[in-house]
């Protein structure tokens, strides 16, 4: 898998008070490899981009109660002595109630078939000996420890991608794998002697496994899933492929840990975005280091609290899921106090900052009348992921317009009369004749891969005149 910047970004999120737990995530993804090597790299750029929202729009440390520390080493920075000096010093500040999340994805091989050891293979032709790494975030004296690897045990190859097509919740989920575990989550691509596919969407490991993260509440329920669906994917895809030299991929997990608590009970799980919203001004610094998803739910979590009856699928579901709301049916004004009113106000402009807002669920589609120019659904799409979340409760229609409006910053010539009318609205809009092959973004072809993914879920792409 693959890239193309290069940096080592540490983030350290403002401290809540007294917290007592961190979540230490560090992640690398050899994305600047050259030669024949280099044909994952634009995989492993989209695993960055997966891994991001998984922490950016579903952690909240005013929510979960819990500083986060990050580490991102990508690009030419990449390198045994470059990911093993960062790592060093990442671990140093790693404490007893905590818990540390680390992440590969690029090359991968077993040089040696006798001993089955894997190597994870860097940008600079050099190689760090998987289980020596796993030795030593299991010896870390913290509660729970999680390595997940997404290379190959022998050579890549390319296919379609799968992934399951059941919703997903992510925030209780999410918690429940990362804050209610202990021991060793030891996870990699595939099983010694066999390869690890990829797309330019993504490895099959992290896509897969990501999106069970956000169904399961157990890494035993996460694993047996993505195991069994990467599996049964690849069968399909050799069997298509009809080369017999094809080996099917099966992850393999040395270790899973286990819960600290009953899965199938609440426990300990967050129930708001920002507790005390509605007691006190929130400031623009605790703001600034929440996802837009997180933003977009502290600011109708301050309407939710008065019962406000919501039509937005998404938040119905989400809201609709927490124990203390408590619908009115067709409640639509809320008396704000002074302080709730202004974090409204403050959390929209955050949003906003941002490229938002996440979702303003008011936007025109084709057909509905009206002259003025069509907000768009997601103005951000072409900067920043998407969230699956959000995505699956649009509708056919919806989807479309959403899908569609990245072909439009581009300049794309719609066939359909009705998106040359809705488009045309829009006043960033350049009608460029001859285009037919936009140049997307990786940012762009991994939301649009994932429309598309939904759009196939709900029964297919809507058809416009």
């Amino acid at each position: 898998m693959k890239s193309l910047l290069s940096l080592a970004l540490l983030l350290v999120l403002p401290q809540a008070a007294q917290a007592e737990r961190t979540l230490h995530v560090f992640t690398v993804f050899c994305n600047a490899y050259q030669g024949d090597d280099a044909e994952i790299n634009q995989g492993v750029s989209v695993d960055k981009l997966i891994l991001d929202t998984i922490f950016t729009e579903y952690f909240s440390e005013a929510s979960w109660g819990v500083k986060m520390r990050r580490v991102v080493v990508e690009g030419p920075l990449a390198t045994k002595s470059g990911v093993e000096a960062q790592f060093n010093s990442f671990c140093s500040a790693v404490g007893p109630e905590d818990t540390i999340y680390v992440h590969f994805s690029g090359h991968g091989e077993i040089p040696d078939p006798t001993t089955n050891r894997q190597h994870l293979l860097m940008i600079d032709d050099t190689a760090i000996k998987r289980d020596e790494w796993a030795d030593q975030i299991n010896d870390l004296p913290c509660k729970l420890k999680i390595l997940i690897t997404d290379c190959c045990s022998t050579f890549p190859h390319k296919h379609e991608i799968a992934e399951g097509d059941e919703l997903v919740r992510p925030w209780r989920n999410l918690y429940s794998l990362l804050m209610e575990h202990e021991g060793f989550v030891n996870i990699t691509a595939a099983s010694p002697g066999q390869p690890a596919y990829a797309t330019d969407y993504g490895g099959y490991l992290t896509v897969n496994l990501e999106s069970d993260m956000q169904r399961f509440r157990s890494w035993q329920n996460v694993f047996n899933a993505t195991q069994q669906r990467v599996y049964d994917e690849t069968v399909r895809e050799i069997k298509k492929a009809n080369d017999p030299s094809l080996i099917p991929q099966r992850p393999f997990a040395y270790s899973l840990g286990k819960p600290l608590f009953d899965i199938n009970k609440d426990t300990g799980a967050p129930e708001w975005i920002i507790p005390d919203s509605n007691q006190r001004f929130l400031n623009n610094s605790e703001l600034n280091f929440m996802g837009l998803q997180q933003l977009y739910l502290a600011r109708n979590e301050i309407f939710a609290r008065h019962g406000f009856d919501f039509e937005n699928p998404f938040l119905k579901d989400y809201f609709g899921n927490q124990p203390w709301y408590q619908r009115k049916p067709g409640f639509k004004s809320p008396d704000l106090s002074a302080e709730e009113s202004a974090n409204a106000d403050a959390i929209l402009a955050a949003e906003k900052a941002k490229g938002g807002p996440f979702f303003s669920g008011k936007t025109a589609l084709p057909g509905s009348g009206g002259s003025s120019a069509p907000a768009d659904i997601f103005p951000y799409s072409s900067e920043r992921p998407l969230s699956r979340s959000i995505v699956q409760a649009l509708g056919l229609k919806e989807l479309s317009i959403a899908r569609n409006e990245i072909f439009a910053r581009h300049g794309y010539p719609f066939q359909s009369r009705q998106l040359q009318e809705f488009f045309a609205r829009k006043p960033g809009y350049r009608r460029q004749p001859s285009m037919t092959d936009p140049p997307f973004s990786e940012v762009e072809e991994h939301n649009l891969w994932l429309i598309r993914k939904i759009e196939r879920i709900k029964g297919g792409a809507y058809s416009w005149e």
